[in-house]
């Protein structure tokens, strides 16, 4: 018995030999180099020269950080309260499966499919101040006062750009419809009996089961949108001045136009510890990390 068990365990680190390579190879190290770089001043192709805290110390003493600080929390708040509340509602009226209700879902499961470049495209297209479908219709319909340069204005930029993104919760409704199959049909059909309507099923059967769920949609919006660069990179590249600068591309420009390595790595030791706190948080208000 004891002969067996060993061998069981020899083929088990053999197996996972492979897998905590790859682990470590592409993510482990590339870690531990992000981290370690964020204390030294580093251009990518000298020695790294060990500065401490310095990075740190001149991000947060610089407006431009702060000015993405916030709108990088715009976009989490705009991501948690709004996309995937959208998205969870869409699953629950999915979920009625009323006439028509397939043609719906795969319809808004489509735009979702088209890579976030071809997307930003057509919107840069769209918000054009001349041509632009959006200030079209507006002069179509009288209302030619307001037409605005979308996306080179400061007041209406970042606004612009969050509803790029903000409407097209597939993944949300995706996740939250799976679950929804997974309660048993019972509940709903009890409280049916007893009188209750549908929002009241919405409300006070189905959301509470969903919480863990919900949870999920939450990290995953939120986090998403902490690395958000390509919409921004192709629309307005952080512009009009900082006006729709994140932290992803804030990284991206202190790389490619300054080569400030350790300092964009510094901002990336910075976002991933906002990642790991929507997490935390999320495992609290949502109690995710409970079994039942």
């Amino acid at each position: 018995m004891r002969k067996n068990s060993t061998s069981t365990k020899i083929w088990i680190i053999l197996f996972l030999i492979p897998t905590a390579a790859v682990f470590c190879l592409l993510f482990a190290v590339p870690l531990f180099t992000t981290v370690v770089s964020s204390f030294t001043k580093w251009n990518g192709m000298e020695p790294m020269k060990f500065v401490g805290l310095d990075n740190y110390i001149k991000i947060f003493q610089s407006k431009d950080f702060l000015t993405a600080l916030k709108n990088t929390l715009i976009w989490a708040a705009a991501a948690a309260f709004i996309h995937v509340p959208f998205g969870v509602i869409v699953s629950l009226v999915l979920f009625r499966k009323r006439k028509g209700w397939k043609f719906v879902r795969s319809s808004f499961m489509i735009p979702n499919m088209i890579s976030k470049t071809a997307l930003a495209l057509m919107f840069t297209f769209i918000f054009k101040p001349d041509v632009g479908i959006l200030n079209s219709f507006l002069r179509g319909i009288g209302l030619e006062k307001w037409t605005h340069n979308w996306l080179q204005e400061e007041a209406t930029a970042l606004f612009s750009i969050t509803n790029i993104w903000l409407w097209y919760a597939a993944l949300i409704t995706l996740i939250t419809f799976s679950e929804l199959t997974m309660i048993s049909s019972g509940l709903a059909e009890s409280a049916k009996i007893d009188g209750a309507t549908d929002l009241q099923i919405d409300l006070l059967i189905y959301l509470p089961l969903l919480k863990r769920i919900i949870g999920t949609g939450v990290v995953i919006a939120v986090v998403g949108v902490f690395k958000e660069f390509e919409t921004i990179f192709i629309t307005t590249n952080g512009g009009p001045g900082n006006a729709t600068m994140n932290l992803a591309m804030m990284m991206y420009n202190r790389i490619m136009n300054s080569s400030q390595y350790g300092y964009a790595n510094a901002l990336g030791v910075l976002l991933l510890l906002l990642s790991i706190g929507v997490l935390v948080i999320c495992n609290k208000l949502f109690a995710m990390d409970k079994e039942d």
